[in-house]
């Protein structure tokens, strides 16, 4: 019940930001005025959402603005913020598109070199996106590992008696008292399952921090493959959720095997007895 309260409320939190924020309208209004009003509104968006860094925001915000109105620095705007966030053909795209709205800009040379940039960067980007993909084609799968198989627990026990001077040997099974549960073979599962979930915790983790040490490298690089870096610690957050996730099951899987092993049973003795310098020590006994 806890994990599944912990998993609605992390679901609630990532979501509640995308259902707040508001869409840009489907329909563009006949009206030139209401268009105008909405591109004004939205632009003024973009640059709020510029000035707090939250370019993503800003630019879905300008992208709207001119989808009501064409406007030459709007479109310069979106190439702009298209270039930090790494969408390398927006940029491009909208350079263009600003230099046809503003066909006299006074800039149009310094924007026309910044495109031919653009393009070799995104030329290079590429050539190491189909470089990776052949890298990953080519290596080995690696085979998922299994959990780890509990012992079987002991089934029979064997007594001695004596009889006329005689030794006999009797087979008797032994059997869990009070309800009929077997607590011994539901600790084992337990630890076991503790073992596996621990194990997937520590691989999911190490695969997530792989992911964010291939964001950081892309990003360094001479010439920042930004697109891949991107992607890198995209993958990174879903493995890192699920390593804490499992971490968090393997932590309830091995406090429930413990429960299991120190329940009290007729053939076991669970006591808290003071200790002489105070204070109190719990002693367990018995057959498990």
């Amino acid at each position: 019940m806890t994990m599944r309260f912990a998993a609605t409320a992390l679901a609630v939190f990532l979501l509640a930001g995308p259902v707040l924020a508001e869409e840009c309208p489907d329909i563009v209004p006949e009206d030139s005025v209401q268009r105008r009003q909405q591109a004004k509104k939205w632009f003024s968006k973009g640059e709020d959402s510029t000035k707090e860094g939250d370019d993503l925001s800003a630019l879905k915000a300008y992208q709207c603005s001119l989808k009501f109105v064409p406007h030459g620095f709007t479109a310069y705007n979106i190439a702009q913020v298209a270039e930090r966030v790494g969408d390398l053909e927006l940029a491009m795209a909208s350079y263009d598109q600003y230099l046809l709205l503003v066909p006299d800009a006074k800039d149009a040379d310094e924007v026309r070199r910044t495109m031919g940039k653009l393009r070799q960067r995104l030329t290079l980007i590429k050539e190491q996106e189909k470089a990776n993909k052949a890298n990953k084609a080519s290596a080995p799968a690696v085979a998922s590992p299994r959990p780890p198989v509990p012992p079987p627990p002991p089934s029979a026990a064997v007594t001695a008696n004596r009889n006329a001077g005689q030794s006999v040997e009797t087979v008797s099974t032994t059997e869990p008292s009070g309800s009929g549960i077997n607590y011994r073979l539901l600790a084992w599962v337990s630890y076991g399952g503790a073992a596996a979930f621990l194990l997937g915790g520590v691989i999911t983790n190490v695969m997530s921090r792989g992911e964010m040490d291939t964001c950081r490298s892309k990003y360094n690089q001479t010439v920042p493959d930004i697109s891949g870096a991107e992607s890198a610690c995209s993958a990174a957050k879903p493995l890192a959720y699920t390593s804490y996730v499992l971490f968090g099951l393997g932590g309830a899987a091995a406090a429930a095997g413990t429960f299991f092993v120190l329940r009290p049973t007729e053939s076991s003795e669970v006591a808290m007895t003071p200790l002489p310098k105070g204070g109190f020590a719990l002693r367990w006994g018995g057959r498990f």
